[in-house]
This record gives C-alpha cells, sequence and structure tokens, in this order.
C-alpha cells in the first residue's frame, strides 16, 4: 500500500430493484462473505470433519457443522414462513434433512456432513434468499406480514436485520470454536473424547 493510502471500508450495494434494498442486503452478503472467509480458512487449515463435528471440551457445544447448517436453515425459514407464508418446499425439506431443534430445543447435533455440503447449503440458500428480496420494492420492503401461528408481526426489512445479526452471532462462535479447538491440541487435550 503506498504512503497515505487507506483501506476502504463501505458496503457494496446488492443489485435490487431499489437502493436502500440493495444497501441492506449489500450488508447482509458482508457477513455472509466473512463466513465462507472462516470455512475457507478452516478447509486450508486442514482440521477436518472430526473438528467440524467437535462440540467442545465438555461435549456440550454446539459444532461448526450444527451452527453452518442453522444459519442456512433459518434464512429459508424466514423467508418462507415469515416472509413468503407458504410451506417449504420441496429444495428444501431436501437440503434439510435434519430438524433444526433435538427434542430438547437445542441445536440438532449434524456429524459427519462435510464442509463443502454446507457451502452448497449456504449458498443455496443465499440465492433464494436474494432472489426474493432483491425484487422487493420500497413499499414491500416495509410491508408488515403476519405468519400464521405466530404471535408477531414482520417487515422484510426486519428480516434482513435480524439475519446479519443472527449469521454476525454464529461467527463469532465459530470463530471461538476454532480457538478452543487449536488450544486444546496445544495442551494435549484429547479432542475425540468430546464430539
Amino acid at each position: 500500500m503506498e504512503a497515505g493510502a487507506r483501506t476502504q471500508l463501505f458496503i457494496e450495494p446488492y443489485p435490487s430493484a431499489t437502493p436502500e434494498v440493495g444497501l441492506w442486503l449489500g450488508g447482509l452478503q458482508r457477513i455472509r462473505q466473512a463466513l465462507l472467509r472462516t470455512v475457507e480458512r478452516i478447509d486450508a487449515g486442514g482440521l477436518g470433519q472430526e473438528f467440524i463435528d467437535w462440540r467442545g471440551v465438555n461435549g456440550d457445544d454446539n459444532s461448526v457443522g450444527s451452527l453452518l447448517y442453522h444459519v442456512a436453515g433459518i434464512e429459508l425459514g424466514w423467508l418462507y414462513t415469515d416472509l413468503l407464508m407458504q410451506e417449504f418446499p420441496p429444495y428444501v425439506l431436501e437440503l434439510f434433512p435434519y430438524p433444526d431443534r433435538d427434542a430438547d430445543g437445542a441445536l440438532q447435533h449434524v456429524p459427519g456432513i462435510a464442509l463443502s455440503e454446507h457451502v452448497v447449503r449456504l449458498n443455496t440458500s443465499r440465492a433464494r434468499f436474494l432472489e426474493v428480496v432483491g425484487g422487493l420494492d420500497l413499499a414491500a420492503w416495509r410491508r408488515m406480514g403476519e405468519p400464521a401461528g405466530e404471535e408477531y408481526a414482520v417487515t422484510p426489512e426486519w428480516i434482513v436485520w435480524h439475519l446479519i445479526e443472527h449469521e454476525a452471532g454464529h461467527l463469532y462462535a465459530i470463530r471461538g470454536t476454532v480457538r478452543k479447538w487449536l488450544a486444546q491440541l496445544s495442551s494435549g487435550t484429547n479432542a475425540t473424547a468430546n464430539r
């Protein structure tokens, strides 16, 4: 970088029906890019399936695989259940063979799913979300919907804000899991005992 040059930090708008929607979707894309870069570093670091399925030193954390599965599922849940107010189409049911939550209400543990499969799921969910939401005009962007069976009403604008917040929180958790895994490896703790 030449002397005096600054890194430029900004949101690249996503091509959308309106500039405002494009900026929000640009923010949504920024957090997804950060998540996918983290996944690429995990893959390049050779941490392997044992790490993807690892549930922490005590065995009660969410695995990276479970968090990736959950992020994609929640995105399509908000899209179909809350925005479109439709049943899941067959492709969603095929993408998500396991329920999001187990019998105790915790995130479903989904061992044995390769990182590449999680990336396909994330890319598929995001492409569909952007296809629908990117076409909204401002009136539709702010229109309150009342999903059946829910005690709330919600706008697409709020859904996108929530998905940014949601994905950022899980990205932080995934990066924390990497740090915990590397720390226990350096200390000689047996990671495989707590899968």
